[in-house]
C-alpha cells in the first residue's frame, strides 16, 4: 500500500503523526511518502528522519493545494494501477489497525474507502461545535446511508482509493476541495465509497480564526465545484441516493437551514389557518422536529455529552461565524487557506 501525507509547513505535526505511521508500515509491502509542498520549514528533514520518502514540490504545477501535491507524488512514485493508496493529513493519527483493515477491505483496481474521522477539539465552543457536527454527520447520516447500501462522502483524510481511481479523479478535479469533487466524480461513475470502522484522529482548529479559514475554503470550493461538476450533480440528483449525497455535500451549514426552517415555521403560524397553510405548518414542523432530533440526539452518540452540550446550545449562533467564512471565501478563491495556519 502507498501512504501519502501532503504537508505544507507542518513539520511539528509530522513529529507526532509519522512515528504512528512508521510503526504501521510493513517493509517491502508498504511505502510511506511525505509531499513537502512549497515548504519553508523543516518538513523534509523531519520526514526523512522517520524513514519516509520525500517528494518535494516547489511550484504549483498540477494545481494548487492538496490536489496538486498528490498528483506530483503519484507522478514521481510509480506503482501498479490496482494498488491501494491511503491519504492522511499531516496532523492525522490513524488507529493501529487502519492499514490492516484497509488492506482486508480493498478490491484491486476498484477500492474506495473512508475511515471514521475522529475529530479532536479543544475547549473553545467553535472547535467543539465543529467536531460535534462531524461526529453527528458520520454516526447518523453515514450509518443511515450505509444501511441502505449507499456510498458515503470522502472526508479528506483517512481515504483509501485504488491508484487508478485516485489518479483519474484528481486529474479531473478543479477546486481546493478535492475530497468533495472526488466524491461526486466517483458517485457519477457508479463507484460507492464504503465505510471503514478503523479511525483516524483529526485535530480541529483551535479557535474561531482557524474554523473560519477552514469553512471559507469549503465555501469557496463548494461554489466552484457546483459550477465545474454541474453535469455530474444534475445526473446524481435524479436518484434518491445521488440527491441525498448532493444535499449532504453542499447544503451547509446545517444550522443555517435549521434557522431558516424555524423562521419559516414561525411565519406560517402568523398566517390564517387555511388548509394549504396548515399543510405547510405540518411539513415544516416535521423538518424542525427532525433537525432537533439530530442536533440533540447526537449527544447520545458522543463520548463526552456534557463537553459538547454548551456547543450544541450555542449552535443557533453558528451561522454568524459562517458569515465571516463567506467573506474570507473570496480570498480562498485566490489562495490556500489552512486551518492550522489561518
Amino acid at each position: 500500500m502507498l501512504i501519502l501525507v501532503p504537508s505544507h509547513n507542518d513539520a511539528e505535526c509530522l513529529k507526532e503523526s509519522l512515528p504512528r505511521l512508521r510503526d504501521m508500515v510493513r517493509p517491502g509491502e508498504d511505502r510511506l511518502v511525505v509531499i513537502a509542498d512549497r515548504c519553508t520549514d523543516g518538513t523534509r528533514e523531519v520526514a526523512a528522519s522517520f524513514g519516509a520518502t520525500v517528494v518535494e514540490r516547489a511550484d504549483e504545477l498540477g494545481g494548487p493545494g492538496k490536489r496538486g501535491a498528490l498528483l506530483r507524488a503519484l507522478a514521481e512514485v510509480k506503482g501498479e494501477a490496482g494498488e491501494s493508496v491511503a491519504v492522511f493529513d499531516a496532523d492525522s493519527l490513524p488507529s493501529a489497525n487502519f492499514l490492516a483493515e484497509a488492506k482486508a477491505s480493498s478490491v484491486p483496481g476498484a477500492t474506495a474507502l473512508q475511515g471514521y474521522v475522529d475529530p479532536v477539539p479543544n475547549r473553545s465552543i467553535v472547535s467543539r461545535l465543529a467536531a460535534y457536527s462531524e461526529i453527528v454527520s458520520q454516526k447518523i447520516s453515514d450509518r443511515l446511508r450505509e444501511r441502505r447500501g449507499w456510498g458515503i462522502p470522502l472526508r479528506g483524510t483517512g481515504m483509501v482509493l485504488s491508484r487508478a481511481l485516485l489518479e483519474r479523479g484528481l486529474a479531473r478535479c478543479e477546486t481546493f476541495v478535492e475530497d468533495l469533487e472526488l466524491t461526486v466524480l466517483l458517485a457519477a461513475a457508479g463507484v460507492r465509497v464504503r465505510r471503514l470502522s478503523a479511525s483516524v484522529r483529526d485535530p480541529k482548529p483551535a479557535d474561531a480564526r482557524g474554523v473560519i479559514a477552514q469553512r471559507a475554503r469549503w465555501l469557496a470550493g463548494n461554489a466552484s465545484a457546483l459550477v465545474s461538476r454541474r453535469r455530474e450533480i444534475l445526473a446524481l440528483s435524479r436518484s434518491a441516493e445521488g440527491a441525498t449525497l448532493v444535499l449532504a455535500l453542499f447544503c451547509k451549514p446545517r444550522s443555517l437551514f435549521f434557522s431558516a426552517r424555524l423562521l419559516i415555521l414561525a411565519g406560517l403560524f402568523r398566517l390564517p389557518a387555511v388548509p394549504g397553510i396548515v399543510a405547510l405548518r405540518i411539513v415544516f414542523s416535521l423538518f424542525v422536529a427532525k433537525d432537533l432530533a439530530v442536533l440533540f440526539g447526537g449527544l447520545w452518540l458522543v463520548d463526552r455529552p456534557l463537553f459538547y452540550l454548551p456547543a450544541v446550545l450555542c449552535s443557533p449562533l453558528y451561522p454568524a461565524m459562517w458569515v465571516g467564512s463567506a467573506v474570507r471565501s473570496f480570498a480562498a478563491r485566490r489562495e490556500w487557506l489552512s486551518a492550522r495556519h489561518p
